[in-house]
């Protein structure tokens, strides 16, 4: 193995005491589907399972590969850091992949993990674009065919019977060349469909021939994951009795860490709607610790927040309420500062957070809810800063909502209001991809990643309603780092202090 693997293997196990535990884990369904789809050779693909290396030789698109799985396990695993930062290697050095003879080069492959981790970590419009790029780079049938599956699976919220006949379509194409990974996890993501279109019997259907495929193939994630399904769905008909039952044997038998953490934070759920607050706590405890120890930033930041609560509402101790809040808080900062964006779960915790702290500590609110997104700013004009806002405001729902009037309808903006607005970035340089090309490529230069998190957080807001809330924010902010002067902050800011003061009024009773 070389030095470089040996590393990522190193940060992979740090979760387990036996060394390419998480390798092995794997191994059948991550290098399984590469033989499945045709990009590697049979011999190469035994020599992954057996051995954890293709071959002795350097071969640097082969290390790219070997990057990418170890980038897909983490990211399975629960680590979106450390995947986050081999993804980006690979993505630095994306040529390497665009190399080769074979009849599906590793570039397709690339595309298509990344867009699902980002799916994953809840970066839609970037894994559709990714997702995009896969589709155009695809050179076989097989990939084709994975490719549109997903598209369609990103789909399902609006699904009729004619797409759900499309993706038994899918399954039978698995199935007739030999792709079991493919054809098990559509199985299972159409029992999740099932599970969210409340038709409990299609989706216990879907997930019996999904486990067995599993079973039978040795797909170890793929057999937890519905393991783990089947107990949230007795937890869903609230059958909270059978459900404790069941996770608790389920635990017994977890090996995996990343899932003796998902099933910990379920056992606390269910004890804290059975009204067993201590076994509750000591649940996401131990949750909230093994997060910690093994990067697994998501449940981490969802047992802190279970521990907050329970000490905020049911032993009224408000000291510990705040440290459990902090951690979830500081866990869902710590992967926004990894490049993982605040999707719904952990815009649950900040949500938590920033109540807990109106409700406790009325002033501190704002500043602490809003000083890791805005940290950008510190040495910027409110002009710039106002653009800046504008332009990722417009980005995100450009990428999340739809272009043109989907984002007008859910900003309530006039469409004269809105090209006024653009023209008036434009001509200060700040110009907006073209998002009707197929190719389209999100320039770093005026992307501010706090700004797209704010967005995120208020999207519900029309225009009008979010450029109040900002424009408070904001001066919140900037009169904190500006040592509470007003004089200072007009300065800073290139502001008239006469405005400032008029605008500042909410933030003290005095002026400075």
């Amino acid at each position: 193995m070389t030095k470089r693997q040996h590393l990522m293997s190193t940060e992979l196990n740090k979760t387990h005491e036996q060394s390419n535990f998480m390798e092995k884990f794997h191994a059948a369904e991550c290098y399984g589907l590469l033989g499945q789809i045709g990009f590697l050779s049979d011999e190469k693909v035994q020599l992954l399972l057996d051995q954890g290396k293709v071959s002795g030789r350097r071969n640097k698109m082969m290390e790219a590969l070997e990057k990418i799985t170890y980038a897909k396990i983490a990211g399975l695993e629960g680590n979106y850091a450390f995947a986050m930062e081999l993804y980006e290697q690979v993505l630095d050095k994306v040529n390497v992949l665009n190399q080769g003879s074979q009849q599906e080069n590793a570039l397709t492959f690339f595309y298509y993990e990344y867009s699902g981790f980002l799916h994953r970590i809840g970066d839609n419009g970037s894994a559709l674009m990714y997702l995009e790029k896969a589709r155009e780079a695809a050179r076989s049938n097989r990939m084709k065919q994975m490719i549109t599956y997903q598209f369609m699976v990103k789909q399902s919220g609006s699904l009729r019977k004619s797409a759900l006949r499309k993706w038994m379509q899918s399954i039978a194409y698995f199935n007739k060349y030999g792709m079991t990974v493919m054809e098990a996890q559509a199985h299972y993501d159409l029992a999740l469909y099932y599970i969210e279109q409340d038709e409990v019997s299609d989706a216990a259907d879907h997930l019996d021939q999904a486990h067995e495929l599993a079973v039978t193939s040795g797909y170890q994630y793929l057999r937890w994951s519905i393991d783990l399904m089947r107990g949230t769905l007795l937890a869903g008909q609230d059958r909270d009795s059978e459900a404790m039952g069941y996770f608790k044997e389920l635990l017994k038998s977890a090996t995996n860490t990343y899932f003796k953490t998902r099933i910990l934070n379920e056992l606390a759920d269910l004890y804290e709607r059975q009204g067993e607050i201590d076994q509750a706590l000591e649940s996401a405890m131990t949750a909230m610790e093994l997060g910690q120890r093994f990067s697994i930033g998501l449940e981490l930041a969802k047992a802190s927040l279970k521990i907050g609560e329970i000490y905020h509402r049911q032993k009224t101790d408000i000291t510990k309420a705040f440290f459990y809040f902090q951690q979830g808080y500081g866990a869902v900062m710590e992967l926004l500062q990894r490049g993982v964006p605040i999707a719904d779960e952990q815009a649950t915790v900040i949500n938590w957070y920033v109540s807990f702290l109106e409700e406790h500590f009325p002033g501190d609110m704002a500043e602490s809810a809003n000083e890791d997104l805005f940290a950008f700013s510190r040495d910027m004009n409110w002009v710039r800063i106002k653009d800046l806002f504008h332009y990722n405001l417009f980005l995100y729902h450009y990428m999340n909502t739809g272009i043109g009037g989907k984002t007008l309808q859910a900003l309530k903006f006039p469409a004269s209001s809105f090209y006024s607005a653009t023209e008036r970035l434009r001509s200060r340089g700040i110009t907006f991809p073209n998002f009707r090309r197929n190719d389209v490529e999100i320039p770093s230069d005026n992307y501010v990643e706090g700004l797209q998190q704010y967005s995120r957080m208020h999207r519900d807001k029309s225009w009008v309603e979010i450029n109040e809330q900002f424009e408070k924010d904001m001066l919140a902010y900037h009169y904190k780092i500006n040592n509470y002067n007003k004089k200072l902050l007009a300065k800073n800011l290139e502001l008239a202090y006469s405005g400032i003061v008029n605008r500042t009024k909410y933030l003290t009773s005095s002026s400075n």
